[in-house]
């Protein structure tokens, strides 16, 4: 939900705000540190089947606004076992402000308050166990006068609800009902699979390699199934959203609008055609999604099949001519979301300091669009999806981490799809200054027209409270391409964020 509050600041005044953000950081009292990387985890619920794959660090799709994990309280008192109410409220303070190098124009002067709590009731099965009854709820008040004068995509200001979940967790099963964001895969950089949550069209870069998504409302169900040698463990997940959630079209205006998109607008008011509002699921249940993973650890590999029912998040645009005033026809185009299905597999291998990942995915009718204007605009092809990738640490800390991604769509000379299309993703970072100073690179590099992306950035944690970060982001290729479509969208973006 959103609940616009003031008008837009000037420039000047955003900068102001930004200033004003940082003179109250700097009195402000810290209510709890946070865990610093290195710092013990809590220990693992041996009944939560999900811990398994959780296990494997990196999902490189993760919200930067999400770090729940961060806030973890070890306390002696928290580890005791039996009946307890336990509730945690932790949050932070942000300014994030991004300036568009190609003309020097500021895209993001975003301020946020992020608070989340989360509470616990009833008697813990062991010591370090987390109760059975666990709520989550976060949230936040944005200030992005830079963001909104763009486009509509934004409010000046605007308070929402990200997360809100409640978990029942029992011997041999668990559940989630609510609003979540929940990802599935294995792969670092490329997920084929990671279908439930749709893009955040507002702020969809996370980073140079990664995305952001938004929360659903959903329910999720875990089951433990019992195993017998060679298999160690083994679960079944089912998750289903009631009314689909997919992309939304960004507004005119708005630094992630295509150039595709401002060409369709372009044609609509030049009166070659009627582009229509877009058409997203809006019938509960009847346009519900569904997915099942069934996992297993074989020896020390952890496996996974998987199998997806749904719409499609980012949308096609169906062509239709319709009889107007006497006997004139007009074209209408209009995005839509159809339903279209997946399955596949996905594994992960811990070996010594690596760790070893990949999927495999067939979409056998996936709608994908038509070259030229031929009717409806899209065809339903197979899309093969795959990748395979290592990451390793070297040394102390130095992380490298190299995934290659590939599809393959059948029938393609039809369509705006090569035959085939491949690239890597990559992250390699390391640390210095007794481990409070980040510094790296990551990306994506498609070998087949899709174009790169390419981010370089520092980032330094002061005294567990404070966090100061520097990056520069950079896009590169055709109109056409993925990454490419954004090549005027180069970034430069500081942020200053104080947890508490």
């Amino acid at each position: 939900m959103t609940l616009p509050l003031v008008g837009r600041f000037t420039g000047a005044s955003a900068i102001g705000l930004t200033m004003g953000i940082l003179v109250l950081l700097m009195f402000l009292t810290p209510f709890q540190a946070v865990a610093r990387a290195g710092d013990p985890l809590p220990d693992t619920d041996p009944n939560d089947i999900r811990a398994l794959e959780d296990g494997i660090m990196g999902d490189p799709f993760a919200d930067d606004n999400l770090f729940s994990s961060d806030f973890a309280d070890d306390s002696a008192e928290a580890r005791a076992p039996g009946n307890r109410l336990k509730l945690e409220l932790h949050g932070y303070l942000e300014s994030r402000n991004r300036l568009r190098t190609t003309d020097s124009k500021l895209i993001s002067t975003r301020q946020r308050l992020w608070l989340e709590g989360q509470g616990g009731y009833g008697t813990a099965e062991a010591v370090g166990a987390e109760p059975p009854l666990r709520v989550f709820v976060s949230g936040a008040v944005d200030v992005d006068p830079g963001a909104a004068d763009l486009s509509d995509d934004h409010e000046t200001a605007r308070i929402y609800l990200e997360e809100a979940f409640l978990t029942i967790d029992r011997p041999g099963w668990n559940a989630v009902i609510g609003r979540k964001i929940y990802r599935i895969g294995t792969g670092d950089g490329i997920n084929p699979l990671d279908l439930i949550n749709p893009l955040d069209y507002r702020d969809p870069f996370a980073t140079g390699r990664s995305d952001a998504r938004l929360p659903v409302l959903l329910g999720l169900a875990t089951i433990n199934l019992p195993v017998s040698e060679p298999f160690q463990e083994a679960n079944l997940d089912v998750i289903v959203v009631p009314l689909a959630q997919v992309n939304r079209l960004n507004s005119p205006g708005s630094a992630w609008e295509s150039p595709g998109l401002q060409k369709l607008r372009a044609g609509h008011h030049e009166g070659a055609y009627i582009l229509e509002d877009q058409q997203e699921p809006d019938r509960v249940f009847e346009q519900a999604e569904v997915e099942v993973r069934l996992a297993a650890t074989l020896s020390g590999w952890d496996l996974s099949l998987i199998g997806f029912y749904g719409y499609l998040d980012s949308p096609v645009f169906e062509r239709e001519y319709r009889s107007g005033p006497g006997s004139a026809q007009s074209l209408h185009i209009t995005p839509i979301h159809p339903d279209f299905s997946a399955f596949g597999f996905a594994f992960a291998k811990g070996l010594d300091r690596s760790t070893l990942r990949g999927e495999l995915a067939v979409k056998p009718d996936l709608p994908v669009m038509t070259k030229g204007d031929s009717l409806p605009g899209f065809s339903r092809t197979t899309v093969m999806e795959g990748v395979l990738g290592i990451d390793r640490t070297f040394g102390t800390n130095l992380y490298v981490n190299l995934q290659y991604f590939f599809s393959r769509t059948s029938q393609a000379e039809y369509l705006i799809n090569d035959t085939w299309a491949h690239g890597i993703t990559y992250d390699v970072h390391d640390t210095f200054l007794q481990d409070d100073l980040e510094v790296g690179v990551r990306g994506i590099l498609g070998f087949t027209g899709q174009g790169r992306s390419f981010e370089t950035y520092a980032e330094y944690q002061l005294a567990d409270d404070w966090l100061f970060q520097g990056s520069l982001l950079f896009f590169e290729g055709s109109d056409s391409g993925i990454f490419g479509q954004y090549d005027d969208n180069d970034m430069v973006t500081l942020r200053v964020r104080y947890s508490f």
